[in-house]
């Protein structure tokens, strides 16, 4: 049985192996790289799971007993005339748990964002090419509202769109 629960501080080492895993062996599923994130030093790691204590900010990590095998973050919009939106990022599950556990935790993060004051819409960007993710997203309501052309460039000098999708909650 898969437990979920808000990340925190305690949990930074099996959190940053598990992100660096998804950064190395998936690149191009992420807007970041692999290179450029393992020089984070693992204190700021800690300290970006704690959060902002004025911030509803939060990741939810799914659990095989005490092992994390997945996770992603829920953000509200800082800004009051943005204040009906949340961002959904960050999302990974490691590949030996995939077949419905994805799902799981995009439900979870959808009803984490819906506890959020004033959230109408829960927004998320997918790379283009993951197309696995997109029709996830799509299964559960999501709807592509825009795209940005060639946002990403990988390390091999390929371009990934950036295709945002909003669901209204």
């Amino acid at each position: 049985m898969y437990t979920f629960r808000t990340l925190t501080k305690e949990d930074a080492e099996q959190y940053w192996r598990l992100r660096l895993e998804g950064l190395k062996n998936h690149p191009d599923a992420f807007g970041h790289s692999f290179d450029d994130e393992q020089q984070t030093p693992l204190k700021e790691v800690r300290e970006g799971l704690e959060g902002d204590p004025e911030s509803d900010e939060v990741w939810i990590g799914i659990f095989d007993e005490e092992k994390l095998f997945g996770f992603g973050q829920v953000k509200p919009y800082e800004l009051s005339r943005e204040s009906h939106k949340a961002m959904i990022s960050g999302v990974y599950i490691s590949p030996d748990y995939r077949g419905g556990t994805g799902r799981a935790l995009m439900e979870a993060l959808i009803e984490e964002a819906k506890q959020i004051p004033d959230v109408e819409q829960v927004i998320l960007a997918v790379l283009s090419g993951n197309e696995a993710a997109q029709k996830l997203y799509e299964s559960l309501g999501f709807e592509v509202y825009a795209e940005d052309p060639d946002s990403v460039k990988l390390e091999d000098g390929t371009y990934r769109d950036d295709i945002w999708m909003k669901k209204y909650v």
